[in-house]
């Protein structure tokens, strides 16, 4: 453990004496959600059978359970505590001596209001953190693959995860119109050796220039110790300033601008990090005309590195993000050396019934020869990654309970190898979400 998050758990401790506040329970509340999915994926590994995929590639079929249950207490003076445990598994695979069937602590944290000074929140434990559109900041091993605590993890379920929370401390000072965020995360405990660890970073400010336009500037740093394995004696940093502009300067057009910057010297490659991305999103609704349809524009850039000679890592870096472009390329690619430009649209048929579509053309931003994501694929050069399409329905059965059917395409394009088949993925996923 680092000798910062000491000093910072021992502060607040000592602050939460000298304020006296006890736990005396004013209103417990409880509920949960349940989120059930049957699915069938095809073709994942975008080749013949057997170069590289295997059966599951190509012929996946399966049901999945997320299973949330969350209690929320009221204490005295401000206080409150929050806990939610959390289930997933494959159907079929329920046995009390694998992991398969374990109930995780997916949050756990106490949050102090007006803690000292009332403009002050502070929040402490297994919390989630979501900062803007969730570029860089969202879940802590990126929303398209999980780790092992979860039976998703190393399956082509893997994006399907509910796991989302981050270990941190948290303080939230609201001078409206400025809201001043700061927080403290360790993502990795490697031993409790200090200065071992993988920490996270940064301050988030909110300054709403008026009620149709919002500033988010940010800085976010990602840490790692000089003493985990790999380092040669000294720390790796990287640092991602960035600003977000959200706007809606007529009615019904929302949008919104996104640009961050990473820099950053990894001490184990002795690599200098020179990285950058860009997104840029509008979505107007036309709310006076039949079936209130929704039409939306993204642009989203991510660099790329095409000379790795130089000892300058131009890649984006992915850090922690929680986005999906687009359903499949969010499970097979990395989001980095990527230019995606979305095209969307909704509209509603019935009161309760909700259809969408999000079309996406997928290049490389910087032409190589290889690329690692789902699987690894030799590429031709060219940056032409192909087309994916996704079709949803969305149907409120009561206030309660929602259905959905999701029909998913990914179309290769010109940087794969036609000799290897460039077969198009494609998906139905068909879900119910019960909500309590």
């Amino acid at each position: 453990m680092s000798k910062r998050l000491i000093l910072i758990l021992s502060f607040a401790f000592i602050l939460g004496l000298l304020s006296l506040a006890y736990a005396e329970v004013q209103n417990i509340k409880v509920g949960g959600d349940i989120l059930l999915r049957g699915l069938s994926r095809n073709n994942f590994d975008l080749v013949n059978s057997g170069t590289p995929g295997d059966k599951e590639d190509d012929q996946a079929s399966f049901a999945t359970a997320n299973v949330r249950l969350r209690i929320d207490a009221d204490l005295t003076d401000n206080v409150s505590a929050t806990v939610r445990l959390l289930n997933e598994r494959l159907w079929g695979t329920l046995d009390d001596t694998t992991a398969t069937s374990d109930i995780d602590l997916d949050l756990a944290y106490v949050t102090l209001k007006e803690f000292l000074y009332s403009p002050l929140t502070v929040t402490l434990g297994r919390q989630e953190l979501r900062y803007g559109n969730a570029l860089i900041v969202g879940d802590p091993d990126t929303n398209r693959v999980v780790d092992d605590v979860s039976p998703f993890s190393g399956t082509i379920a893997a994006d399907l995860s509910s796991h989302k929370a981050f270990d941190a401390i948290r303080a939230v000072l609201n001078y409206d119109p400025l809201v001043l965020d700061l927080f403290y995360a360790k993502i990795e405990e490697d031993t409790l050796t200090r200065n071992d660890d993988v920490d996270l970073m940064g301050v988030n400010l909110i300054y709403t220039l008026d009620k149709n336009t919002t500033l988010n500037p940010y800085l976010f740093i990602r840490s790692e110790g000089s003493n985990r394995s790999g380092q040669p004696g000294k720390s790796t940093k990287a640092y991602v300033p960035g600003i977000l502009v959200t706007s809606s300067p007529i009615e019904n057009l929302k949008g919104s601008l996104e640009f961050a910057y990473q820099f950053g010297r990894d001490t184990a490659s002795a690599n200098k990090l020179r990285a950058w991305a860009a997104q840029g999103s509008l979505d107007y609704t036309l709310a006076k005309v039949a079936y209130s349809p929704m039409i939306g524009l993204q642009y989203t850039y991510l660099s790329g590195d095409k000379n790795t000679s130089d000892n300058k890592d131009k890649a984006w870096d992915p850090m922690f993000e929680d986005q999906t472009l687009n359903s499949i390329p969010n499970l097979l690619f990395v989001n980095s050396n990527m230019q995606v430009i979305n095209l969307k649209g909704s509209l509603k048929p019935m009161e309760d019934l909700t259809i969408l579509a999000n079309y996406g053309n997928y290049r490389l931003a910087q032409k190589v020869t290889s690329l690692s994501g789902y699987t690894n694929w030799t590429l031709t050069g060219k940056k032409d990654l192909g087309d994916a399409l996704d079709i949803e329905a969305i149907y409120d059965y009561t206030e309660d309970v929602q259905l959905g059917l999701c029909l998913g395409w990914f179309f290769p394009g010109k940087a794969f190898d036609k000799s290897q088949g460039r077969r198009t993925a494609n998906q139905v996923i068909g879900s119910m979400k019960v909500t309590f």
